[in-house]
């Protein structure tokens, strides 16, 4: 009876294997996994949301990602971590008229926008300074006479000691006026400032379009164990492919700033400092100013982080706790009528593709794209591993070498067992 209900178990096994696998055509043997591309939708522009799954599966950046219909016939396609691409900031020519200081109060700077400058929100100053954190006050004018503040207290840091660059930006309300001040509060000294660059409101990056955050993980505590001068946390991604976006806190204390030091690792051994940012909350005539996001920039390859915030002397926040979030990739192509599709991953050997459609591709704001859906992943059932014979089985380099060692020890050893025949 045993017997039978373990053969019925492996005969359930094969099945379930066998509904989840799949044949490719003889070209595309060497991707490993694909998933099906349910009702896409005929001559408009469609798009395939990047998961998890196919992150952890996929190589090299997924520069493996191929699409091929029911004929074997690879389809162009577009990758990008927006579908419709943000505006590029653009710079303001900007000229530094005043550059003071009024002792125990502030360092004042005033910048010179020209005639007829565009809409502009965001500003970045350039200072030699290594370790700081001041606030600024930025107040904009027509004619260097009449000021009307913009941004009355915004920080900006540097923590060189730390290896952290902090954020010397500042974001105020949309203007077009000629001139800035600002007011930097460091009353012992003057704060150097060597230039001021000014953006226009194209420029900033808003958090509407940000599609790119996808939780990764949920909320996690800090450590128990650890110094109070840091507040720490571990997360093993468990694959070493898949980029981060950025890390969200949460916390209820109300009035904070602290920088935020990112590690990385690939053994939880040997770390690394990868990136680093802030995050803050402060009030402002009655309205509350905040960051509690963290980007740095999308990294790729490391299984392990190790996130520290930066407490100095002041006690941890209060009910701090933390998340991942990976980026969002997009997959666009234009289905043909007639044709069913299948998305391909899984090849180490595989480069990116070029395609046209990379130089062509122009989305609208009123253009209209629909989303299909992805089956269960498949394994290639006729799977051939495109890696050369060494890298498959690099074992039998080893095992040659421990042969060949062997056979020449031997062969040493009977030269010197047989006798040496002597002269006549």
């Amino acid at each position: 009876m045993k017997r039978r209900f373990s053969c019925l178990l492996l005969v359930i096994a094969v099945c379930s294997a066998a509904a989840f696998a799949a044949d490719l055509p003889s070209a595309w043997r060497s991707w490993r996994y694909s998933r099906s591309i349910d009702s896409q939708h005929a001559d408009i522009l469609n798009y395939i949301t990047i998961d998890r799954e196919i992150f952890a599966r996929s190589e090299n950046r997924l520069s493996d990602l191929r699409i091929i219909d029911n004929l074997g016939q690879e389809l162009p396609y577009e990758l990008r971590s927006r579908i419709a691409m943000p505006p590029q900031p653009v710079n303001v020519p900007a000229i530094l008229r005043e550059n003071s200081y009024v002792p125990g109060q502030f360092t004042q700077v005033i910048v010179d926008l020209g005639d007829h400058p565009s809409f502009h929100n965001s500003l970045r100053v350039q200072t030699p300074e290594s370790d700081f954190i001041n606030w600024v006050e930025v107040a904009a004018s027509d004619d260097a006479h009449l000021w009307r503040i913009v941004n009355p207290r915004a920080p900006i840091s540097r923590f060189r000691k730390e290896n952290l660059e902090g954020s010397q930006t500042i974001r105020y309300s949309d203007n077009n006026a000629r001139y800035l001040r600002l007011r930097i509060m460091e009353p012992v000294d003057q704060f150097r400032v060597m230039s001021v660059d000014v953006f226009s409101s194209p420029g900033v990056e808003k958090e509407a379009p940000r599609t790119s955050a996808v939780p990764l993980t949920a909320m996690l505590s800090p450590e128990a164990a650890g110094a109070a001068s840091q507040t720490q946390w571990m997360v093993d991604l468990g694959s070493a492919t898949i980029p981060v976006a950025e890390l969200i806190f949460e916390t209820s204390q109300s009035v904070f700033y602290r920088p935020v030091r990112i590690l990385t690792s690939r053994d939880a051994k040997e770390w690394q400092a990868v990136a680093g940012g802030e995050i803050y909350r402060f009030v402002v005539g009655g309205k509350t100013e905040e960051s509690l996001r963290v980007r740095p920039y999308e990294l790729w390859g490391p299984r392990y982080w190790r996130v520290e915030i930066l407490n100095g002397n002041d006690d941890p926040l209060s009910s701090i706790q933390m998340s991942l979030a990976m980026s969002s990739r997009f997959v666009l192509f234009h289905p043909k009528q007639d044709h069913t599709y299948r998305l391909l991953y899984g090849n180490v050997r595989a480069t990116a593709p070029q395609y046209d459609l990379a130089r062509t591709l122009r989305i609208q704001p009123n253009d209209v794209m629909l989303s299909p859906s992805l089956g269960p992943e498949e394994t290639t059932s006729n799977y051939a591993d495109p890696r050369p014979f060494t890298e498959r089985h690099p074992n039998l380099l080893w095992l040659a070498l421990g042969v060949a060692v062997i056979l020449l020890g031997y062969a040493a050893l009977r030269a010197l067992r047989t006798p040496t025949s002597s002269a006549p």
